[in-house]
């Protein structure tokens, strides 16, 4: 029997349509249908056509070629999802909205269809959606194949990101990493892009050495053009990594090579992270102004308020208090205190720098209030946010103004420091 039609005798039993039902819609006899399931006929193109309306899979693939050619038509829309191409990937999702109604005989294009839908949803940040339908999916795991669910996993990853919870996004895409191993063929792309995501998942817990082993595995699997973008997001992390490790040199390279090339292909977004990261790079070296500057232009490159824009503002007030300059420090704060005072994210950031000012300008002077607020509040919560580094800065704050005040905290700081940058920087 051809494979167009037993998929049509597939529906048929899987609808409980009556033989007598699919041959008036196709205008034939029951005897015609009963004869085409018993192999002894075959449907025309014009009943075939017929049919598709009937169970609502018009332009939908039956025939071996419409299978293989739908098939790439998904993985186009993939590509456009991937590069951000939008409006390109929502007219394909419309053009095969129907070919879920293949479930009864196709398994493989419908799941596909389902999982990629569910990461243009997440790449437009439509989560709850997403969130919904990946609950679905979830219940069709054991229809899956291997690269079903090294999608399925994927999208799991992301949807955890995006809900700030990176460990379980790291066992998501570990697992979704470990199943592309299996599948013969599997885009070197989505290959590349499992390396990233688990090296930008230790990048955001702050574990930054295996963060580093895994972007630079990424960088030996994509060798492409510089002015790739994803190339581009994955150099950056990196390069945000060797600082963190206190590889100087070889961030600056990366990050000067990452801003040329932003700026070349205008992407406002990878400049204003390459900035920030400059500017970061210079508050380690303590080259103050130039940190100043590259934060400054960093902000014109990001939406005011943002969550990139509050993370730059953040640090340039901390290289502002490093730096001495309290009363600027100060009032930029308070200048800025409407784009942050309500945020989910930051509002006990910028309020823990409030009180790191405090301390850093008068720190020969008793502010117990402003000291145990960075000790029971700041710091457990830049704990809790993988914020571990910054968490550092503000120990090392405690044990000076402890020190000074001959209060045997400046102990327990100082032990709390070494405990950090032991689980950051040897963590197994």
């Amino acid at each position: 029997m051809r494979i167009e039609d037993k998929k049509i005798m597939f529906l048929r039993k899987a609808h409980k349509v009556r033989l007598l039902d699919l041959a008036e819609a196709i205008g034939v006899s029951a005897s015609f249908v009963y004869s085409v399931e018993n192999r002894k006929s075959q449907y025309s193109d014009k009943m075939l056509e017929r049919a598709k309306d009937f169970f609502n899979i018009k332009d939908m693939p039956l025939s071996q070629f419409e299978y293989d050619t739908a098939k790439i038509r998904l993985y186009v829309m993939l590509d456009y999802i991937r590069d951000s191409r939008f409006d390109e990937a929502r007219a394909i999702i419309k053009e095969m909205t129907n070919i879920v109604n293949l479930d009864p005989c196709d398994n493989e294009l419908p799941m596909l269809y389902r999982l990629f839908e569910v990461a243009f949803l997440l790449a437009i940040r439509d989560i709850d959606t997403a969130e919904e339908k990946l609950n679905y999916l979830h219940s069709r795991l054991d229809d899956m194949n291997d690269e079903h669910r090294c999608y399925f996993y994927s999208n799991m990853g992301q949807l955890n990101i995006f809900r700030v919870h990176y460990m379980d996004a790291l066992g998501f895409y570990k697992q979704a990493l470990e199943l592309s191993k299996n599948i013969a063929d599997f885009l070197l792309y989505e290959i590349t892009r499992l390396h990233h995501l688990v090296g930008m998942c230790y990048s955001y817990l702050e574990l930054p050495n295996i963060a580093i082993y895994y972007m630079q595995k990424n960088r030996e699997l994509y060798n492409v053009r510089n002015r790739d973008r994803f190339r581009l997001s994955s150099d950056l992390l990196l390069a945000l990594n060797f600082i963190k490790v206190n590889n100087l040199s070889d961030a600056e390279n990366f990050l000067n090579d990452c801003l040329v090339r932003a700026m070349s292909i205008q992407d406002n977004n990878h400049t204003g992270v390459a900035r920030h990261y400059l500017g970061y790079l210079n508050m380690k070296t303590e080259n103050w102004q130039i940190a100043i500057e590259h934060f400054d232009k960093a902000l014109e490159c990001h939406e005011k308020g943002s969550t990139s824009y509050l993370a730059v503002l953040h640090r340039k007030i901390l290289c502002l208090t490093k730096s001495r300059k309290f009363s600027n420090a100060k009032k930029l704060l308070e200048e800025t205190r409407p784009l942050h005072c309500d945020d989910g994210i930051f509002s006990i950031y910028f309020e823990a720098l409030g009180h790191y000012i405090t301390i850093s300008s008068r720190i020969s002077i008793y502010n117990d209030e402003s000291a145990e607020y960075i000790e029971t509040v700041a710091i457990p919560y830049f704990k809790k946010a993988c914020s571990y580094f910054l968490a550092v800065d503000y120990c090392m704050l405690l044990e000076s103004y402890f020190e000074i005040k001959n209060n045997k905290k400046a102990l327990l700081m100082s032990q709390a420091i070494r405990e950090i940058y032991e689980r950051c920087l040897f963590y197994q």
